[in-house]
């Protein structure tokens, strides 16, 4: 009997002890608009309007964009242009010389293929109808070729009106039937027509005595009958060219270049404008440093840069009075009230890739990365709030952070700039300035405390340089070319001890808290692979992770072992748990030591973890989260483990199902602001309803899970599609039978 009891406890031990070694991952966060570029915004009035991106999407609001419902014209192409006439009467246009039209606002579309048009891959960039029947289309191929066409008819035929054979066209705009302009590849491709049918080029306006290399006019707004601004090209990389402001008072027959004073200069692609009356306009635009908003309120005269709380590529604004839309890249929507001099951020969680990942206290969480994206959690990853990190008018991407606790946080960002935030993200300051020179990069950072730091990256692609600060960025001392390649990783063991870690098998390490720097050596490293990340275990074991490759020294950086851990991969990222555990993370592959860096194991579950992944971090209650591309995160702490209370949530939420693929059976959440009646319900690729999982039940508000189960349908894709009151979404699921 003893002996039994043994054997029992045995296996009863042996048991909590795979659990606990097992690891059961989930998706923990999601975009919410995954991979979208909104290219268009249209606005009837103050309270409706649509806009359209990738994938097909079009989506509507009828209160400011407070809540969207969506529909789909075709998920396999991209929409660029909207126009409606009325709240039900509009049309879509996007590739494969295909618009769309829709008589009941949008809830439904009707395809309309332009055989006038020539080319099948033929993209219709713009769309204007003046009434039902009288209509233009804009379409272009790449970059060969421009063409305009009108129907008198509701499109039943389109005539062709224009072709343009050298330079492609990209913006349409018309203050009413037949006054119209049209902007293309360069300056010298400016249109305008009178009678709707014959267009005439305009004569190619000067650039203000500046020197470009490109002259793309990428946004036209017609204000009136005879006044029009026109927006485009600009670069700091190419020489300091100031983005493009035309405008033309006699109906785009002569243009005008808007020279700005140096104050007023911005040095970015211009990609969309608009105008509320003939002199107060928005522009927008945007590229490798973040986010564009001008505005002039003297008819273009001068066009002051605005604080845009953003760092994504702006594609399209559009308005009514002082209220105020833009849509852009990373799926960002945004909403001023007061013609730009607020802004409010109407994407819960924007889709950008997370470079950077840290836990700091029990509950608090950050991520960041590109584009200068940063979500914050305060409930342990329950839910995450979404901003961008701007300083002087400025989001570079960012390349790493490190929080000294819940509050004092640095950030290291692209084009050498490094930010502080003294109140958990709220406002930032810029501690190390920028430059215009796109190889000058800061990297890493790593902090001791909230004065002592370093951050590490690069002033050449083959010269490193490492920046010391002893009280909390207000100075900083640099020491460049230790190694002649870029620095991607800092960290240290104590005051004293610290290492650095770069590209083409390249490291460093210090011994008197910066100081001075020591190239290191390494040890049986097959070629020059790149290192991305390093970590401490204790004060003299360091591991770093590279291209494939994962290094120990135990002499405090000066020496590098290869080990074999296995890795397929770029690990971009590794953290530990503790003296003995750490995890590293790449495409496909989350691997874990548990003594100290000799041994790893790829503990990844492909059904669930899946893509590159960037950066991982562990919490203080040793579950691993782990950032990806598109806001998405995974983590192996139990949904139920995470918070003890279920919050009533601030907006809708909908969870990507999980898992996904499923086979056979698969769990859809979601969550509700307050109490509404809900649809649920399943369809298939042709729209088709194949299941009603929630049909119209009272709800409250709060957290909702519902498991579906496919015994009954084949492999392929499916749709599910959550109806609350005016707000619905539809995502896309994958079975595999």
């Amino acid at each position: 009997m003893k002996t039994l009891r043994v054997l029992f406890v045995t296996m009863l031990l042996g048991f909590f002890i795979s659990v606990a070694s097992g690891q059961t991952w989930r998706k923990a966060l999601d975009p919410t608009y995954p991979s979208m570029s909104f290219n268009k915004v249209f606005f009837l009035n103050s309270t409706t309007g649509w806009v359209v991106g990738s994938t097909g999407l079009v989506m509507k609001t009828t209160n400011a964009g407070t809540t969207w419902t969506s529909s789909t014209t075709d998920a396999s192409t991209t929409n660029y242009s909207v126009y409606f006439l009325d709240a039900n009467t509009g049309f879509v246009s996007g590739g494969n010389r295909t618009y769309y039209k829709t008589t009941n606002g949008g809830t439904t579309w009707t395809p309309t293929v332009v055989s006038s048009i020539p080319d099948a891959a033929g993209i219709i960039r713009a769309i204007y109808f003046a009434d039902t029947q009288r209509g233009w289309i804009l379409s272009t191929l790449a970059s060969t070729n421009g063409r305009i066409l009108h129907t008198t008819d509701g499109g039943a035929t389109w005539t062709l009106d224009l072709t343009v054979a050298t330079n492609n066209m990209i913006d349409m705009s018309f203050s009413k039937a037949n006054v119209g302009v049209a902007t293309g590849k360069s300056a010298a491709t400016l249109y305008y027509t009178s009678n709707g049918t014959t267009w005439n080029l305009a004569p190619t306006p000067s650039l203000g005595g500046f020197t470009y290399s490109r002259s793309d006019v990428r946004g036209v707004y017609m204000v009136d009958s005879a006044t029009a601004y026109a927006v485009g090209w600009g670069t700091a990389a190419a020489g300091l060219q100031p983005s493009i402001h035309f405008k033309t008072t006699d109906a785009g027959a002569t243009w005008t270049y808007l020279t700005q004073t140096e104050a007023n200069r911005t040095y970015d692609n211009l990609y969309g404008v608009w105008f509320k009356d003939k002199n107060n306009g928005i522009a927008v635009g945007g590229a490798n440093r973040g986010s564009v908003v001008v505005r002039t309120t003297d008819g273009g005269a001068n066009w002051i840069q605005l604080s845009f709380p953003c760092g994504a590529t702006l594609n399209s604004v559009h308005g009514f009075g002082n209220t105020v839309w833009i849509g852009g890249a990373d799926g960002v929507l945004y909403l001023s009230s007061d013609f730009g001099t607020t802004w409010q951020l109407l994407t819960a969680i924007p889709s950008a890739t997370l470079y950077a990942l840290q836990f700091v206290g029990a509950s608090t969480g950050y991520a960041s990365g590109f584009d200068g994206i940063f979500l914050k959690t305060t409930n342990k990853g329950v839910s995450w709030k979404s901003s961008f990190i701007v300083a002087n008018k400025l989001t570079p991407n960012v390349n790493g952070i490190y929080f000294v606790n819940e509050n004092v946080g640095y950030v290291a960002h692209s084009y050498r700039m490094v930010t502080k935030t003294t109140d958990g993200g709220a406002t930032w300051t810029m501690v190390l300035p920028d430059t215009i020179t796109s190889t000058v990069s800061s990297a890493a950072v790593y902090f001791l405390d909230a004065n002592n730091g370093f951050v590490a990256g690069q002033l050449s692609s083959s010269n490193s340089v490492i920046y010391k600060t002893t009280n909390g960025g207000s100075s900083w001392t640099s020491t460049a070319g230790t190694v002649a390649k870029s620095l991607r990783g800092v960290a240290f063991a104590n005051a004293n001890i610290g290492a650095v870690v770069g590209d083409g098998l390249t490291a460093a390490y210090t011994t008197n808290g910066g100081t001075t720097w020591t190239a290191a050596s390494f040890v049986g490293v097959s070629g020059t692979p790149n290192l991305r990340s390093v970590v401490f275990l204790d004060a003299t074991t360091a591991i770093a992770v590279g291209n494939t490759v994962v290094v120990k020294s135990t002499n405090g950086g000066a020496t590098w072992n290869n080990i074999a851990a296995g890795a397929a991969s770029l690990l971009y990222n590794v953290s530990k748990q503790n003296a003995t555990t750490a995890f590293a993370v790449g495409s496909g592959e989350v691997w874990k030591t548990t003594n100290a860096g000799d041994s790893w194991t790829n503990i990844i579950d492909a059904g669930i973890v899946t893509g590159t992944l960037y950066s991982v971090s562990v919490n203080q209650n040793n579950y691993v989260w782990i950032g990806a591309a598109s806001s998405t995160m995974f983590t192996n702490e139990p949904a139920t483990a995470v918070d003890d209370r279920t919050p009533v949530p601030d907006r809708f939420i909908v969870d990507q199902n999980y898992p996904n693929p499923f086979n056979p059976s698969t769990t859809i959440s979601f969550a509700l602001p307050r109490t509404s009646a809900v649809s649920l319900k399943i369809y298939n690729l042709i729209g088709q309803e194949v299941a009603s999982i929630v049909n119209g039940e009272t709800l409250a508000a709060g957290n909702h899970q519902y498991s579906f189960k496919a015994f009954d349908l084949s492999s392929g894709i499916y749709f599910y599609r959550i109806v609350a009151g005016e707000f619905s979404q539809t995502k896309k699921m994958v079975l595999l039978q």
